[in-house]
């Protein structure tokens, strides 16, 4: 009887089986793949558009600084030409040949030329003409050593001695901006000539040393016996960790 009772049950009176539980799942399933979809793309996007805005900066910080180093190097040329048509011609004799050890020092008459010329020079006045072969330079040196100074060209440290027969002739420049007048002073080797030149004289030194110090090593730009050229500027370039310096020892001197 239980057998027979369970045949006659009909297919339409089994209930199916639920299934709006497990829909619902799927739905949630996939609307969190949207949301997560849409987050990534919006993250994609930020970031995208921070690299955009940092490429940005970083092309108009290079933009700025090259017009900035463009309109330091104009400014000193501009400088320069001041002062080398107010320095005296004599200026632009051409140097002579290499000194030797019979070469002159020709300082007859100093007290009465070069010493006055030197100290009635107002800061930032022309103070000599230093000529550098090795590097191509040639360049008026002014009084003084600020940063204003600076800007007109190489400057002459005026706690440092004059050129003379005996001390040590301070001058410092810049290795960027403003014509960057040192920025090869590295290339400067033993032996070199410089040659630094007043209205009167030709001052002719031979490189005898090149090495860096740190910038409180300040005993390179004391006083000698020996009369002495010392240039000076910071290096490596673009920083002031370390100044570089040659020193080099007066051979000759000439009247013009």
């Amino acid at each position: 009887m239980a057998f027979t009772a369970y045949i006659g049950i009909s297919a339409r009176d089994i209930s199916p089986i639920p299934r709006t539980g497990l829909g619902c799942k799927l739905t949630v399933m996939n609307s969190d793949l949207e949301i997560q979809a849409g987050s990534v793309t919006q993250n994609r996007a930020r970031v995208r558009a921070l690299a955009l805005a940092a490429s940005n900066v970083l092309l108009g910080f290079a933009a700025g600084l090259l017009l900035y180093y463009l309109i330091t190097d104009v400014l000193n040329r501009f400088e320069q030409r001041q002062l080398q048509a107010e320095f005296p011609a004599r200026a632009d004799t051409v140097p002579a040949s290499d000194p030797s050890p019979e070469s002159p020092i020709d300082l007859a008459g100093w007290s009465e030329q070069d010493l006055p010329f030197w100290t009635e020079q107002a800061e930032g006045g022309s103070f000599g003409r230093l000529i550098i072969e090795r590097i191509g330079l040639d360049q008026v040196v002014v009084k003084g050593h600020s940063r204003d100074v600076l800007r007109r060209g190489p400057g002459w440290m005026d706690y440092t001695d004059l050129p003379g027969e005996t001390g040590n002739v301070g001058i410092a420049g810049h290795r960027t901006t403003f014509g960057a007048p040192f920025r090869r002073l590295d290339e400067v080797r033993i032996g070199d000539i410089l040659e630094l030149q007043s209205p009167y004289r030709s001052y002719r030194y031979r490189v005898a040393e090149v090495f860096r110090v740190t910038p409180d090593r300040v005993e390179v730009m004391r006083s000698t016996d020996e009369p002495t050229l010392t240039l000076s500027a910071c290096d490596p370039p673009f920083s002031a960790e370390y100044r570089l310096i040659v020193q080099a020892r007066l051979v000759e001197v000439t009247k013009f």
